[in-house]
């Protein structure tokens, strides 16, 4: 008798511990969306200015190209090599929040298998809350994976357009001036369109924050009710 009862309470222990360790996760999983939703704003805000100002620079250097201003287009090829350091600087920082970002679904992802298993009613209302978590944060992890690929092929490309940007000599007067004009600004016009597509991701990434919170938010509904 004392042994059945010895094992009851510990498996009465083993239950709290499960659903105490459950709400903590989700809870730091929700201050974590928070975070990042607070960061990527900040972000999104940057690079709209920092885009508006790129293509400007763009222009004048346009201008200055076609009014043979050499010291002007001097100047504006070493500010705008400056602004693509800068945005691969940022494009490195953001494949590491990516990484981070996926690492972190990963783990959620596993967590959430073993709530799902955790259950011997399959038809239990907790086991369809875990199951329906459990495809939520697969979702999440394959969002994930997307965005780091395309954010490091976009930062590739960068590199590579600015790396021609740098090499070339846009007073040699072996090309046909309006070869180079065309030739060149169609590269930065491209680089214009990866911070574009930046935004882009950025603004999705914003989207996918709200809707994690709102999952954060039945989640802990969820934990109150178990």
């Amino acid at each position: 008798m004392r042994t059945l009862k010895t094992l009851l309470f510990a498996g009465l222990v083993l239950s709290i511990s499960t659903v105490k360790a459950q709400s903590l996760g989700n809870t730091k999983e929700a201050i974590d969306n928070r975070k990042a939703m607070v960061v990527n704003n900040k972000q999104l805000k940057k690079d709209i200015a920092q885009l508006h100002t790129f293509k400007k620079k763009i222009i004048a250097f346009e201008e200055a190209f076609i009014a043979h201003d050499t010291k002007q287009i001097k100047v504006l090829k070493a500010d705008i090599l400056s602004d693509m350091k800068r945005e691969i600087k940022q494009s490195k920082r953001k494949i590491e929040q990516d990484q981070k970002e996926l690492k972190q679904s990963r783990r959620e992802l596993a967590r959430s298998k073993r709530e799902a298993s955790r259950h011997r009613n399959k038809r239990s209302r907790a086991h369809r809350d875990d199951v329906r978590d459990k495809r939520d944060d697969r979702r999440d992890k394959n969002d994930d994976v997307r965005d780091l690929k395309a954010q490091i092929k976009r930062t590739e490309r960068q590199k590579e357009i600015m790396k021609t940007i740098k090499a070339y000599n846009f007073l040699a007067k072996k090309a046909p001036g309006k070869h180079k004009l065309m030739t060149n600004s169609k590269l930065l016009n491209e680089f214009a369109k990866t911070m574009e597509a930046d935004i882009a991701a950025t603004k999705l990434e914003i989207i996918e924050d709200k809707k994690e919170i709102i999952e954060d938010r039945r989640e802990r509904r969820e934990d109150r009710r178990g």
